[in-house]
């Protein structure tokens, strides 16, 4: 009786070790992860550069340039991504201006199609007609939403790339 109870003991132990042996790894994950159009929002509501900066840190993105221009301050930051084994760069660019009062955040990339991503987002926002300069464009098609506090542009452009055509997402949250 005394051998009976280690031998148990090791045939559960084998047999539990084979198992977690023959389970595969989850594979990585492909995803690009954007911050909502809440997050979007409030980062627009922020009028702050350096808490934006900290914000939009945590989602991997880097500072890269600042860009003082006439009445406002661009900020441009980007994050180099690997999606299905395709480098992408995305790009945001936090404006604000000079004496504080409104800030623009501006996404692009070609990682992600934000289009699908965003839309669903927006369903409380009134659908407006587009009077952007990118929605003059004949190659990008532009939705415009509207709130009470925001104006928010959502756009797909189709841009010939050297190895084929392409997609090039651009969302801008504007805080009226």
């Amino acid at each position: 009786m005394k051998a009976f109870l280690p031998t148990i003991c090791l045939m559960f132990l084998t047999f539990f070790t084979s198992q977690a042996q023959t389970q595969q790894p989850a594979a990585p994950a492909t995803t690009n992860p954007f911050p909502s159009i809440s997050t979007l929002t409030n980062w627009a509501s922020l009028n702050s550069q350096s808490q934006f900066d900290i914000a939009i840190r945590a989602v991997g993105f880097k500072f890269e340039v600042k860009e003082p221009g006439e009445g406002s301050t661009a900020y441009t930051y980007i994050r180099k991504v690997t999606v299905n084994e395709v480098n992408y760069t995305d790009r945001i660019v936090y404006r604000i201006a000079n004496n504080n009062s409104a800030s623009i955040i501006s996404l692009v990339t070609a990682s992600t199609d934000l289009v699908s991503l965003y839309t669903p987002q927006l369903a409380t926002f009134k659908n407006n007609n587009c009077k952007t300069e990118m929605s003059k464009d004949k190659n990008t098609t532009c939705s415009c939403y509207e709130s009470v506090n925001f104006a928010i542009d959502l756009c797909d452009e189709r841009v010939k790339l050297t190895m084929g055509d392409g997609n090039k997402y651009f969302v801008s949250v504007a805080k009226k």
